[in-house]
Formats: C-alpha cells, sequence, structure tokens
C-alpha cells in the first residue's frame, strides 16, 4: 500500500493495564471512525506502519484503549508507544463541497490575490475560533493565515493552490517585510 492511502489519525501512548491494551490519542472527530475501519496502522511513518486487527475500543480519560489482535500482552502495547496511527483514506466521511481535511491542505502552494507567493502550507492547526495555516517560506519564515471567509479567497485542493488576501497588518505583525510583500 502506498503512504497517500493513509491518513495519520492519532498517535499511541503506550499500554494500558496487563492485557495489551494500547492507549490512543485520537485526532479523529468521531472516534467510531476506527471500528469502521476494522484495521489500525501503527509505526513512526506511514511507509513503515504495520496493520493491526481492531478486537474492540473504549473511551478511557479522554483517550481511547484498543485491543489489537496481535497484540498479546503488556510489553507489547507498550513498544507501541509514540507510534503514529492511521487509518486508510477510503474510511474518510465524505465531506461537503466547503470542507476540508487537514491533511488535503499540507504542501498547498498559498498566494495573495496580487499573486504574491506566500509559501506552502507546513500545517493546519486549531487554537479555537477557527483552522490557522501555517505557512512557511523558501527562507525558512513563518506566517500564520486565519482560514476565514474574509482572509481565504480560493482553496483549490485539486491544484494545491490556496488564495488568500491577508488583512491590514496580518503579515507585518509577524515579522512580514513589506519590500517582500510588494508594497
Amino acid at each position: 500500500m502506498s503512504p497517500p492511502d493513509l491518513v495519520l489519525m492519532g498517535r499511541a501512548a503506550g499500554a494500558f493495564g496487563l492485557k495489551g491494551e494500547v492507549k490512543l490519542t485520537s485526532f479523529a472527530t468521531d472516534d467510531a471512525i476506527f471500528q469502521r475501519a476494522g484495521v489500525i496502522y501503527l509505526g513512526p511513518d506511514p511507509e513503515r506502519a504495520r496493520p493491526l486487527k481492531l478486537l474492540s475500543m473504549r473511551p478511557h480519560g479522554g483517550r481511547i484503549l484498543l485491543r489489537l489482535a496481535e497484540i498479546k500482552n503488556r510489553e507489547e502495547a507498550a513498544a507501541l508507544g509514540g507510534a503514529w496511527a492511521y487509518l486508510r483514506r477510503e474510511y474518510l466521511a465524505p465531506l461537503a463541497e466547503d470542507e476540508y481535511y487537514w491533511f488535503q491542505l499540507k504542501g498547498a502552494s498559498v498566494i495573495t490575490v496580487e499573486g504574491r507567493q506566500l509559501g506552502r502550507v507546513h500545517a493546519v492547526v486549531d487554537y479555537g475560533a477557527h483552522d490557522l495555516l501555517v505557512v512557511r517560506d523558501a527562507a525558512g519564515g513563518e506566517w500564520m493565515i486565519p482560514v476565514t471567509q474574509d482572509v481565504v479567497q480560493t482553496m483549490d485542493l485539486e491544484a494545491g493552490e490556496i488564495v488568500v488576501e491577508p488583512t491590514p497588518g496580518l503579515l507585518e505583525a509577524q515579522g512580514w517585510e513589506q519590500d517582500e510583500a510588494g508594497g
């Protein structure tokens, strides 16, 4: 399976109990996706993640506990601590036309309405009110761009391009050089 088929959905946090349950910090909005998938891929990256059959799961202290067919004891579960958890993309729920998954934005080119290249989406974060694009330029500078109707003008996921109209002072407040921005 090629890595693009896998989507990051959580991180293993070690063992729980003596029977080999794995604690998982889920990134999913609905943890039932793990049950629908039935197979969870755990590993340091998508290329080296191994498939593990989910037998059962239950919530516990803000995380979920997974019982996996291949994990027989506490030591095996503990060895998975820190592993990233992936699911096959096909198990993701379909989205409305104006919705997106964060992984779809990573690597997209971010351009102002004037045509100025700001950089590429390095990450997407959520600090409450709305998502923020973390955009890195070629020199390593980072800009936080809010994903709001006022700022994001178009988002073409197929072309990998996001056109933005930053509010006055948004980039400058983050150290953007005005001569770099063309004004």
